[in-house]
């Protein structure tokens, strides 16, 4: 898509969002704290400027994302960080940043549903790549304070339709609709909730 297509597109979604700024609508106390503190939180982290150094290139968006991965990385404390196929060094860089103690894996290969990721985890993959077998295991494995990124959820008919399904899920019990991608919380202890969000 044309840069001047995307920043059309993206000023019509934030309008279209408008009422879901800063966590209005969110009622719980955690919920709502998640939102303002991880997702929407606009300080800038201690590490910000050296990443900015390291990755110049990046346009505003994707440095945008690659800061939400850092926030996550750092809200869970993540001791893996599964990516299912390829991922950017800049998002990996933002995420070892969030908790150098992460180990990264490729959650794709033959072998990925052999070894349980170690928990908490961060993990990464797009809406409709993976199969429901996939998706399945690794709901599976999170623990209460493990954090999936869904990529792609609005792209066409096959990931809206796989993000529905994942929201739906009786494991995935508070989902966060970011448009450009999602965010799952399996803690077991939560009310079942979907939430847009402003992003």
């Amino acid at each position: 898509m044309h840069p001047e297509m995307r920043l059309w597109k993206r000023c019509f979604v934030w309008l279209g969002r408008i009422g879901h700024r800063r966590g209005f609508g969110v009622q719980s106390p955690t919920d709502y704290r998640f939102v303002c503190d991880v997702i929407l939180e606009r300080l800038p982290y201690y590490k910000y400027r050296q990443l900015a150094s390291d990755f110049p290139d990046l346009d505003g968006m994707a440095r945008k994302r690659c800061q939400l991965f850092f926030r996550l990385a750092n809200y869970c404390q993540a001791r893996t960080f599964l990516h299912y196929g390829s991922c950017q060094d800049a998002s990996l860089a933002y995420v070892r940043a969030g908790c150098e103690k992460v180990l990264v894996r490729d959650g794709a290969g033959k072998g990925a549903q052999a070894t349980l990721p170690e928990t908490p985890f961060l993990a990464c993959a797009p809406a409709a790549a993976p199969s429901r077998e996939w998706w399945e295991w690794l709901l599976a494995a999170a623990s209460d304070d493990s954090v999936i990124v869904v990529e792609g959820i609005k792209e066409g008919k096959k990931e809206r339709e796989a993000w529905r399904w994942l929201t739906e899920n009786d494991r995935a019990s508070v989902t966060y609709d970011l448009y450009d991608c999602g965010i799952i919380i399996t803690a077991k202890r939560r009310y079942k909730k979907n939430y847009i969000i402003n992003f």
